[in-house]
């Protein structure tokens, strides 16, 4: 499938790119295709405002997958341990 064919739709917007590139990470985990949009204003280094724009977006097809996915609850210290263990033995 061709990139410039797909309709992206915005899930995620903060002001610092490793915020976003931890989102990204996050949906590419799920095998949800993610791209980062990054509109900041880095003469200035600004991280806040209208010039800080940084933006995590998805397919349209995959929109509510995504938004369900970066609403859920967070996993816990334990839980993320045990992945990483489990992981590790596979």
């Amino acid at each position: 499938m061709n990139k410039d064919s797909i309709d992206w739709v915005e899930v995620f917007r903060c002001g610092t790119d490793y915020e976003a590139a931890l989102v990204h990470a996050r949906l590419q985990d799920e095998h949800i295709p993610a791209v980062i949009l990054n509109q900041r204003d880095h003469a200035f280094n600004l991280n806040l405002g209208y010039l800080s724009k940084v933006k995590v977006l998805v397919p349209k097809s995959m929109e509510k997958q995504a938004s369900d996915l970066l609403d859920s609850k967070p996993l816990t210290d334990e839980e993320l341990a045990q992945i990483a263990l489990n992981d590790r033995n596979e």
